[in-house]
C-alpha cells in the first residue's frame, strides 16, 4: 500500500498536491496510482468520489491488490500533480452514511434489527434489516428517533482502536478486518467499523427519512434518503401535491378527499358504461339472430370486426348461443387476431377440434372444449382465409 489516505484524516480535504508514483493501463483507460489522495475508494457500500488530477476527470477510484487507482481517460506524464475532489458529490456521501448509522442504530435498539448490508446509490441508499415485520408506526419511532438525534447535533468521530479497546466498546456488528480496525462513533448513541467518510457532527445529516420499504430474502429492504437528497425528495413531492391542489381546485389536506370521491365517481360511470354496453351488445345479438335464419337446423354467424375488444365479442357470442341450433364464430382484428368460436348446448359439433384444425392458418395458440375454444394469432393478413376455412368445417 503506496498512498497515504488523506480522506481517514480529514473527509472535508478536497484539494491537495501530489506526486504520481505510477501510471497503469486499464482497459481503454489509465490507473494512476498516487503518492497521498484524498480520493475515498469504492468500497463498505459506498460509491468512489469524483473529481479531477490536472484536468484529467477521476470518472472512479477503485483499490486493486492493496494500491488505489484512479481512474482517466488519457495518459497522464506529470510527474506532481494537483488533485480535486468533488465536494458536492463528497458530501452527499457523507450525509448518506452518517444517516445509514443513526438509522440502523435505531433499528437495533428499537425493534432489535440488525443490519445485513448497505447500498448508497445515486439518487436514494437502501438497507436491509433482519427484521421480520414492519409498520406504519414503526417507521414513525424509527424516524423520530433518528432525527432526535441529528437534531441534537452529537459529535461523530472516527478512529483507529487498540484491540484492547476494541474489546471495551459496544459495536453494533463485528470488524471484517483484525488490525488498523476504524472505528466510526455516533457519541454515546453508535460504534461501529467502518472505513467511509463522515460528517463531524450529527447535526450535518439534515434530516432522515425512510421512502418505502419491501420484503426481501433475510428481512426487509428500506430505501432512504438524507440531506441534500431529502430536500431534493421533498420537493418532488411538494411539486406533485402543488399540482394535484390546481387540477381539483382543493387545499393540500384535502387531496385524499377528492381523489377517493373521483375514484367513486369513476367506478359508478364504469357500472352505468357496462350496464349501457351490455344493453347495446343484447341489442345486437337480437338483430344478428334476426338476420341469419337456421339453415339444415343450423344457423352460423361468422363475424370479423375491427379495433374491437374480444371481451366485448365473448359476451355477443354468449347472447347469440342463448338460441338454439347456434355455431359462432368471431374473430377480431387488432393487434394481433384475436377469435372465439363457440355454439349453443344443443348443437353437436367439437368446436374445440375446429379451432385447432384452422388455427395454423394464423399461426395461432389457444383451445377450449367442445363447446367454446379461443385464442389469437399473429397473422392478420390470412384472418379472412381462417374463418372461411373453419365456416367450411362448420357446413360439412
Amino acid at each position: 500500500m503506496r498512498t497515504e489516505r488523506l480522506y481517514n484524516e480529514d473527509p472535508y480535504l478536497t484539494e491537495f498536491r501530489t506526486k504520481v508514483i505510477e501510471v497503469l493501463p486499464y482497459g481503454d483507460k489509465y490507473g494512476v496510482i498516487l503518492d497521498r489522495t484524498a480520493f475515498y475508494p469504492i468500497g463498505g457500500g459506498q460509491p468512489s468520489d469524483m473529481g479531477y488530477i490536472n484536468n484529467e476527470r477521476v470518472s472512479k477510484v477503485i483499490e486493486k491488490d492493496g494500491e488505489l487507482l484512479h481512474i482517466i481517460d488519457k495518459q497522464l506524464t506529470a510527474k506532481e500533480v494537483k488533485g480535486t475532489v468533488d465536494w458536492s458529490r463528497r458530501f452527499d456521501f457523507m450525509q448518506q452514511h452518517t444517516g445509514q448509522h443513526i438509522l440502523s442504530s435505531c433499528f437495533e435498539k428499537l425493534l432489535n434489527g440488525s443490519t445485513d448490508s448497505f447500498h448508497m446509490g445515486k439518487d436514494i441508499v437502501s438497507i436491509e434489516i433482519n427484521i421480520d415485520s414492519f409498520s406504519i408506526d414503526d417507521a414513525e419511532r424509527i424516524e423520530n428517533m433518528a432525527n432526535n438525534i441529528i437534531y441534537s447535533n452529537l459529535p461523530v468521530i472516527t478512529r483507529v482502536v487498540s484491540s484492547e479497546e476494541l474489546n471495551s466498546l459496544p459495536l453494533r456488528k463485528v470488524p471484517k478486518v483484525t488490525e488498523n480496525i476504524r472505528i466510526v462513533e455516533v457519541k454515546g448513541i453508535d460504534y461501529s467499523p467502518c472505513g467511509g467518510t463522515h460528517v463531524r457532527a450529527t447535526g450535518e445529516v439534515g434530516i432522515i427519512k425512510i421512502k418505502y420499504w419491501e420484503k426481501c430474502k433475510g428481512g426487509i429492504r428500506f430505501t432512504f434518503v438524507c440531506g441534500s437528497r431529502a430536500l431534493k425528495d421533498y420537493g418532488m413531492y411538494n411539486s406533485i401535491i402543488r399540482a394535484l391542489c390546481e387540477k381539483f381546485s382543493v387545499r393540500d389536506s384535502e387531496i385524499t378527499e377528492a381523489v377517493d370521491k373521483i375514484m367513486l365517481d369513476l367506478r359508478n360511470a364504469e357500472k352505468q358504461l357496462s350496464a349501457a354496453t351490455q344493453e347495446l351488445i343484447r341489442v345486437e345479438a337480437d338483430s344478428i339472430i334476426k338476420e341469419c335464419p337456421a339453415v339444415s337446423g343450423i344457423r352460423l354467424i361468422s363475424r370479423v370486426f375491427d379495433k374491437r375488444s374480444i371481451n366485448d365479442v365473448k359476451i355477443l357470442a354468449q347472447y347469440l348461443t342463448k338460441a338454439p341450433g347456434t355455431v359462432v364464430l368471431m374473430a377480431c382484428r387488432n393487434e394481433n387476431a384475436q377469435v372465439i368460436f363457440t355454439c349453443s348446448e344443443d348443437v353437436n359439433i367439437d368446436m374445440n377440434s375446429i379451432f385447432k384444425t384452422v388455427l395454423p392458418i394464423i399461426e395461432g395458440k389457444g383451445g377450449g372444449n367442445a363447446k367454446t375454444a379461443q385464442g389469437g394469432g399473429n397473422r392478420i393478413d390470412r384472418l379472412e382465409d381462417f374463418m372461411n376455412s373453419a365456416e367450411k368445417l362448420v357446413l360439412s
